[in-house]
């Protein structure tokens, strides 16, 4: 992980997600702070991929006949996001 400098925060967890992210902290020989920042970088990165799945949706429409064609790159070069 960076040395990026950290602030401390605070926040409220159920018991359950809180012993996940204890165990899982200890499990990796990380700190909860490397966890998070990490689930933090996934989420941020599906995000952005619906976001740009969603633009490219938006083009295919706009697009017509070459809409099919972008539609049919999206599909081939995104992963699949499950809802």
């Amino acid at each position: 992980m960076s040395r990026t400098p950290t602030r401390p925060v605070q926040v409220r967890l159920p018991e359950p997600v809180h012993e996940f992210l204890t165990g899982l902290a200890r499990d990796r020989g990380e700190s909860k702070t490397q966890i998070v920042t990490e689930a933090l970088e996934c989420l941020r990165q599906q995000m952005l991929e619906r976001h740009m799945e969603s633009g490219y949706r938006d083009l295919a429409r706009a697009q017509g006949r070459q809409g099919e064609i972008v539609t049919a790159g999206l599909a081939a070069s995104l992963p699949a996001i499950l809802d």
